[in-house]
């Protein structure tokens, strides 16, 4: 056999495994940009109207004799291109010896229609002007002088001509972003896929234009079925730790918006997204379902939901970081798209994701802390009452039980609980410890003990029903939903004693403290944790509020089904949401509805009978004593 034989043969062996050897797949991947009209105008207010408000003077200043000035640019869709009105002034005359001979002037809009024009490699957005024409500043249509015109027109558009927005940035934040949330087996390709990110297709829509960035992947990231879902304790407490500070970020990025003005629509969605996340956070911890891409599939489910709000409101705001907030948005609708394409790239929500959106909003580096801290704006937002003056927080310095006295020590209230009750973060603020004791479940007198609690959950309610705005004809409904609230959460306990030892009762979670089980994570930033814990009184007002806020703004503002309807379920409507967040609604409705109610559901609504009848002797089922 002669080697051209030989090499032929090699040849056709090389073809063959070529052929038969699958090619790795490879997915294209299309990240948009979308810049919205009022970030657009921002940004060309930036690069060609420096002036006062807004203002450019193209030629000479105002008030000279010959001056071009352009003012108030404002964007907008002219079919596939974009429409930049402006207001124009011109002047022209004759400077002689400091005298303005025979000056003629004319100021009313001028109207360019432009074609965006995108360097897909350099992220250079341009644009080139096609069209022009003039109005009147009453907006009719207008002609000047030729020579006007002819002085005005090529240096207008040669000045606009030249505006050049550098897009690099918020893609080079966003590549940072993108690139460690990638599972590792697939780290390499895809940074490969993000470094070759190019321009594409320019679309200008009603909304804004929208850029394309293109670039392809190969399916490296083989997932390992259902194990892979599985979580070890180490794991779980890792993943506790990413949802905090996710809870911080989206806390975060809702304050970025309390101090606008949104519609009562607006703030509604805010108060159920921020409610309904945590609420399913709780119920996962509760579930043993936390699993390891919980956080990744509750920001994308947020930010499908907000993202529009988010998006309007953020760029109507005045602000030197616009570049940082579309970096933000174009990071962020970038992983919804990556996390459509299933689980080719892996991709995991991390801290440090989290962190760099964060400094994308705030244009510099934001820690992102899980603090109790109670935020007076988060609490507007939800329409809750104004706090009282807060102490200064405690930072990691706890108490989570007590030695419960005995001999001598009975006799001093001021014994074991008073270095930290009485700091000087918290002096004056929280019960002494003689008031603890009073709500220690005693042995016998168990009567004595439940009409005193009922006299603390009366008066929150009397506290409730004097600030907001109840029908009075639910007022009598209220009162006895919260005791039988009460009953149901905690069977009106505060505290429970283990041996010698006396300490705030705590749901099986680990979340929900005292008489009205307040979920400590649900609630954060809204409440006093350490008061939530240690002061009953506090505590039943905190659940009477929360009460108070899902019967006024769900329960009888929902539009389903009519109020008539639903008038005899509305203790149970609200308890559902109570225990379950906002999403509980419908979900009730839907359950009584079919007949196939919960367990809890059924139990509340019979102590709910039992409060109405006074059944008071049912509370040794759960109480003790006789």
């Amino acid at each position: 056999m002669s080697m051209l034989d030989v090499l032929k043969i090699s040849l056709y062996s090389w073809l063959l495994v070529l052929l038969l050897v699958p090619a790795a797949k490879a997915q294209r991947v299309v990240l948009p940009m979308t810049l919205d009209y009022k970030l657009l105008t921002s940004l060309i207010v930036r690069e060609a109207f420096p002036g006062k408000n807004n203002s450019a003077a193209i030629v000479g200043r105002p008030g000279e004799c010959t001056y071009l000035g352009i003012s108030e640019p404002k964007l907008s869709a002219a079919g596939k291109n974009v429409r930049l009105d402006m207001k124009l002034a011109v002047r022209l005359g004759t400077d002689l010896t400091g005298e303005c001979l025979v000056p003629v002037e004319w100021q009313g809009y001028l109207s360019l229609v432009q074609q965006p024009v995108f360097d897909g490699q350099t992220f250079i957005l341009g644009f080139r002007t096609i069209d022009s024409s003039l109005s009147t500043l009453s907006r009719q249509p207008a002609q000047i002088a030729n020579f006007l015109w002819e002085f005005a027109k090529p240096r207008v558009t040669e000045h606009l001509n030249r505006v050049r927005l550098n897009l690099a940035p918020p893609v080079r934040d966003m590549r940072a972003f993108l690139a460690p949330l990638f599972h590792e087996q697939s780290r390499q390709a895809t940074q490969a896929m993000l470094d070759s990110l190019h321009g594409g297709r320019v679309a200008v829509t009603n909304d804004g234009i929208e850029v394309l960035l293109q670039g392809e992947v190969a399916e490296v990231y083989a997932p390992t079925g259902e194990s892979d879902k599985t979580i070890s304790p180490a794991e779980r407490k890792k993943m506790i730790k990413l949802w905090e500070t996710w809870d911080v970020f989206l806390v975060r990025l809702i304050s970025l918006l309390a101090s606008e003005p949104l519609t009562p629509e607006d703030q509604l969605l805010l108060a159920d997204v921020l409610l309904d996340t945590r609420y399913a956070f709780a119920a996962a911890l509760e579930e043993e379902d936390l699993e390891k891409d919980f956080v990744r599939m509750q920001f994308i489910r947020v930010w499908r939901t907000l993202g529009p709000l988010f998006r309007r409101q953020l760029y109507a705001k005045s602000s030197a970081n616009t570049l940082g907030y579309l970096a933000f948005f174009t990071a962020a609708d970038a992983l919804t798209v990556l996390d459509q394409m299933g689980p080719t790239l892996g991709i995991e929500i991390s801290q440090q994701g989290l962190l760099r959106l964060a400094a994308m909003l705030t244009g510099q580096e934001t820690p992102l802390p899980y603090k109790a801290d109670v935020d007076p704006e988060l609490r507007k937002l939800l329409q809750l009452p104004p706090a009282e003056s807060q102490p200064p927080p405690v930072d990691d310095d706890e108490i989570l039980e007590i030695d419960l006295p005995s001999g001598e020590e009975e006799a001093d209230p001021f014994s074991r609980l008073s270095d930290f009750f009485f700091s000087p973060a918290y002096a004056g603020e929280a019960p002494q410890l003689a008031d603890l004791l009073e709500w220690r479940v005693p042995e016998d007198d168990i009567a004595n003990y439940l009409e005193r609690v009922r006299a603390v959950l009366a008066e929150a309610s009397s506290v409730v029903l004097a600030k907001q705005e109840l029908p009075e004809n639910l007022q009598g409904m209220f009162r006895t939903m919260i005791i039988a609230m009460a009953w149901q959460e905690s069977c009106f306990r505060q505290f429970v004693e283990n041996g010698n030892k006396l300490t705030f009762l705590l749901s099986s979670n680990q979340t929900s403290v005292g008489v009205m089980q307040i979920n400590e994570r649900v609630w954060r930033g809204l409440y006093d944790r350490n008061k939530l814990r240690w002061n009953i009184r506090y505590n039943a007002l905190a659940g009477c509020e929360i009460a108070d806020l899902y019967l006024r703004r769900y329960a009888l503002q929902g539009k389903t089904p009519a109020p008539e309807a639903k008038a005899d379920h509305l203790p149970a409507i609200v308890y559902a949401m109570y225990n379950g967040g906002p999403g509980q609604y419908e979900k009730y409705l839907a359950r009584q509805k079919s007949g196939k109610t919960y367990p809890s559901d059924k139990a509340f609504v019979e102590k709910l009978k039992w409060v109405e009848k006074e059944d008071w002797e049912r509370i040794a089922e759960c109480l003790g004593g006789s």
